[in-house]
């Protein structure tokens, strides 16, 4: 009997910690899909795709695709993979795992939004892939 009370004691001891230990454990917040920044820069982005409705002045890196609207200077764009397209609307940049929207023309200052929310990199890459596809090599570069 004694044996009993004292297993009892022993187990619920043991109960009674692995309850608190438990309930210190904080579950981890999960990372946000979308989040607002004010400094970005282009090399976080793999295999950039850019789409911009304005350009002005911002440093692109040669392995880009870019469609473009209205460019303030062409000469940012010599030797790379452009095509015009005057139906562009908006300004973002599609990499293999995030994008960041623009929130006004394209240059390096400007606010965005960075997500990873797949449903919306799979639009914009829809959105991109028919600027793409319709936009002409710009013979002036």
């Amino acid at each position: 009997m004694a044996l009993w009370i004292v297993l009892g004691i022993i187990i619920g001891v043991i109960m009674a910690i692995m309850a608190v230990e438990l309930g210190r454990k904080k579950p981890e917040k999960p990372e946000p899909t979308t989040r607002y920044i004010q400094k970005w820069s282009i090399d976080t982005i793999s295999h950039p795709r850019i789409v911009a409705e304005y350009m002005l002045d911002a440093t692109l890196p040669k392995n880009a695709k870019i469609v473009v609207k209205q460019c303030k200077n062409k000469d940012i764009l010599k030797g790379l993979n452009v095509k015009y397209n005057p139906n562009v609307r908006g300004s973002f940049i599609l990499g293999d795992d995030r994008a960041l929207i623009l929130a006004g023309p394209f240059r390096d200052d400007e606010v965005a939004v960075v997500t990873i929310e797949k449903h919306v990199l799979i639009r914009l890459n829809e959105i991109f892939n028919e600027y793409w596809e319709k936009g002409v090599v710009p013979k002036d570069i």
